[in-house]
């Protein structure tokens, strides 16, 4: 990994002023607290994956740019999805922790105390990071709630049919792009990708349900509302 000042440009600004943990901040402010965190940056090809050295694995974590997946990973080598917002606050020092990107990517990794302890010059701004940390905790914290609802269907009709109103609900339409493949959602759901496979095509041939890969129509609408 390298120092994000060794690779950052004045064009990286948009990017970061569209996270976040930036929202509030001006393009000046934004540059000012990068010249003082002097955080690190990582970047990826879609499909790699890159461990995370032990000496990075407490910092924040915020991908600026492009899509990448969190796993924390066991001693006998597994693999299980965890949250990036979750990883940027809770202390992974004995985990061994591995990125996958999920298209092409940068990330960059923030020392706590550049947020946590303050400087005099930069107080406003940090606070201001603060207050959106706490923020995003937010939206995980409801993400969390609805995957465990999903998974606290016995079925794996269940599951899916629950994730899909969630999705249609949130969207107020009846189709919908679940931003997953076959193989993330079968992941998400705690299930075999056989399996779903199955469910689904008993679903669309009941009629409840249509699909073509990750685009779905509910078809039985009569007890769901989207107003």
């Amino acid at each position: 990994m390298r120092k994000y000042v060794e690779v950052f440009t004045r064009d990286h600004l948009p990017k970061l002023r569209d996270q976040l943990l930036f929202s509030g901040l001006t393009d000046h402010e934004i540059f000012m607290f990068i010249q003082y965190a002097q955080p690190y940056y990582m970047s990826l090809n879609r499909g790699s994956t890159a461990r995370v050295e032990n000496k990075f694995s407490h910092m924040t974590g915020l991908v600026f740019s492009g899509t990448a997946y969190l796993y924390s990973v066991d001693y006998n080598g597994n693999s299980g999805e965890s949250s990036g917002t979750l990883y940027a606050m809770f202390d992974y020092y004995n985990t061994l922790v591995e990125i996958m990107a999920g298209e092409d990517c940068e990330i960059l990794f923030i020392p706590p105390e550049s947020m946590f302890i303050t400087e005099d010059s930069l107080a406003s701004i940090q606070q201001k990071i603060l207050v959106n940390m706490l923020a995003s905790q937010r939206q995980v914290f409801l993400q969390i709630s609805e995957h465990l609802a999903c998974l606290s269907k016995r079925s794996i009709k269940g599951k899916f049919m629950h994730l899909l109103q969630i999705h249609c609900k949130r969207e107020h339409s009846c189709e919908v792009d679940l931003p997953f493949s076959r193989d993330e959602l079968a992941n998400y759901l705690a299930v075999d990708r056989a399996s779903l496979s199955r469910a689904l095509g008993e679903l669309k041939k009941a009629g409840i349900i249509e699909f073509k890969k990750s685009h779905f129509k509910l078809i039985e609408t009569a007890e769901y509302h989207f107003d």
